[in-house]
């Protein structure tokens, strides 16, 4: 039946074959295949030969920012994404998502069952990523958005770390200004404004998610100084944010 739904989708088939379809697409699928549904995206799905698989819903925003690479606004919505896994890495994935169910169901969550569900899907997303990635798809524009693709995947993985626009730009061989016209084209903001964005996306994340301390929080996301967070953060939220994390348990607990 065709449907939509306000959670995220990621779909490993493990035997039999059919077809998912959205308003722009009809794909075929068969085992080995690992499909990935936007939230809001209407779909459905056409079984032709039985088939079993393991779904995961979940929330894209309660993901760790190095698993978003897969969702940034120009890639992740508004299309059904499939990539087909190589054998060892199928069976990689189908461990995770078994590992990850049985977590689930084993009762009141603790601290290690948490950490195992949140590795094990977290790794079935960068076999996704990567099996994507490794994928040349006739319509992919050669280039520049290749460049800007291996940029954003580069940034998503190290922007807790030391990482500057220089280096970026070294690597592929570009000058800053020349990676910095190619990287705002594509994406609407600036190298270094992406990576401060997605360092205050991860920081509220913590916020929202965990009870380390601010000061804590502001070193894991790469910020150096405590003061330059504060600053980008108020400019960002318009609150502190210890305000903003005030406001987001008063959100969950209405």
């Amino acid at each position: 039946m065709s449907h939509s739904h306000d959670y995220d989708e990621l779909t490993l088939i493990l035997g039999g074959e059919g077809y998912y379809s959205s308003p722009e697409q009809n794909i075929k699928v068969g085992a080995g295949d690992l499909i990935l549904i936007p939230s809001g995206l209407h779909h459905g799905f056409v079984c032709t030969e039985p088939w079993r698989g393991l779904s995961v819903h979940f929330r894209r925003d309660k993901l760790p920012s190095r698993c978003q690479y897969l969702f940034h606004s120009d890639r992740g919505s508004g299309r059904i994404h499939r990539t087909r896994l190589t054998e060892d890495d199928r069976r990689w994935a189908e461990i995770s998502c078994q590992q990850l169910e049985k977590e689930w169901r084993a009762g009141e969550p603790t601290v290690d069952s948490d950490n195992l569900m949140r590795v094990a899907f977290e790794t079935t997303l960068m076999l996704f990523q990567r099996s994507k990635g490794s994928e040349k798809p006739a319509d992919r524009n050669a280039g520049g958005d290749s460049i800007v693709q291996e940029v954003l995947k580069e940034i998503h993985s190290r922007f807790s770390g030391h990482l500057t626009v220089h280096e970026l730009a070294a690597k592929h061989f570009l000058s800053e200004s020349n990676l910095r016209k190619k990287f705002s084209e594509a994406i609407g903001v600036s190298p270094k404004q992406y990576i401060i964005n997605l360092r205050l996306q991860e920081a509220k994340r913590l916020l929202r998610q965990t009870d380390k301390a601010i000061e804590s929080i502001s070193t894991e996301v790469g910020f150096t100084s405590s003061s330059r967070f504060y600053d980008y953060f108020v400019k960002s939220a318009g609150v502190t944010p210890l305000e903003w994390r005030n406001q987001s348990l008063d959100k969950v607990s209405t």
